[in-house]
């Protein structure tokens, strides 16, 4: 045998042994690293599934309430009223909207949603909470208080102001205020973002009363 393969034997028998107390020394440790990792990713995929799960649960239970609605109004209040408290988002906030609208009275219902609004989980829900209630309250006598209540959502940043400013609109006719109706209508059918049933309706009320007007 050569030197150089001698050298490569004694040189192989040392990583060797120096493998095997390596091993003895941190193996458990590699091994427990290596069945937690394993354990942590079945677990996430567990939870993945099990949260997936959850959140359908959840969305069915929420049409099965609105779908009794037609049928059975106190049944369908009933169990959105249970969501309300106790579902995931978004479906919690959703249910307590819904069931808001289903108290007898418009006027309860309006007061009812002003008191949810805060509670819900996103500003745009809290928005539109405070936005139905102001529709509902048009024929009350608390129409005026709830229109001047939107002041602050009629930024341009903010999602219902064009509806706030329809609201605006009909207090103003409310009032017996044709110009400035007219004057509001004529602003959302400029604003680029209106939608086209906005449109619709705002041309709709510009052809109406400046038709009035005219004569």
């Amino acid at each position: 045998m050569s030197d150089s393969a001698a050298f490569h034997e004694v040189d192989e028998a040392v990583r060797k042994d120096e493998m095997k107390e390596w091993w003895a020394r941190w193996g458990t440790w590699v091994v427990a690293l290596a069945v937690l990792a394993v354990v942590g990713a079945t677990g996430l995929v567990g939870w993945r599934q099990y949260d997936q799960a959850q959140r359908a649960a959840a969305s069915a239970a929420y049409s099965a309430a609105l779908a009794q609605v037609a049928t059975d109004p106190a049944a369908a209040r009933v169990a959105l009223d249970k969501q309300a408290k106790d579902a995931l988002e978004p479906y919690r906030s959703l249910a307590a909207l819904a069931a808001a609208q289903l108290l007898p009275t418009v006027e309860e219902q309006a007061v009812a949603l002003g008191a949810v609004a805060p509670k819900l989980q996103a500003s745009e829900l809290s928005d539109l909470a405070l936005v139905i209630a102001a529709f509902k309250s048009m024929d009350t006598p608390k129409a005026e208080e709830m229109v001047a209540k939107l002041e602050p959502l009629a930024g341009p940043d903010r999602p219902y102001r064009l509806s706030v400013r329809e609201l605006q609109a009909m207090l103003a006719m409310r009032k017996g205020d044709a110009g400035k109706a007219r004057e509001i209508w004529a602003e959302i059918a400029k604003d680029p973002a209106v939608p086209q049933g906005a449109a619709q309706r705002v041309n709709a009320m510009l052809a109406l009363y400046g038709a009035a007007e005219a004569k």
